[in-house]
């Protein structure tokens, strides 16, 4: 049933996740730290990228609040300082704030 519904996304998923990446925009006085791929055969695909930066939790939440939905991003949920989700199809980005650094999600999860 679950390649049924995903035809070949389980192939080509892996790519999808990096053109995400390569199009995320990232605000100013922010820089990548790293980047962690995790892919789990027909279960999910994602990738974590983390970024230092000095700006606020509230700042961050903001430029993506305004800056996503520019890329046909829909804001899904609203975690509050926890963090906050996006979705596109059956992509989801979620954007987690932490002291002076902040993660960005992408991924995506098969349903069975």
């Amino acid at each position: 049933m679950n390649y049924i519904e995903n035809g070949n996304d389980f192939e080509r998923d892996p790519k999808v996740v990096y053109e995400i990446y390569d199009d995320l925009p990232i605000p100013d006085k922010t820089q990548e730290i790293e980047k962690k791929e995790s892919i789990r055969e027909r279960s999910s695909v994602s990738l974590d990228v983390y970024y230092h930066t000095n700006l606020s939790n509230e700042q961050i939440r903001q430029f993506y609040i305004r800056n996503l939905p520019d890329k046909g991003w829909i804001q899904i949920e609203d975690q509050g300082s926890d963090g906050i989700a996006f979705k596109k199809g059956k992509w989801k980005i979620a954007v987690h704030d932490d002291k002076d650094k902040y993660r960005v999600d992408i991924y995506k999860i098969y349903r069975y």
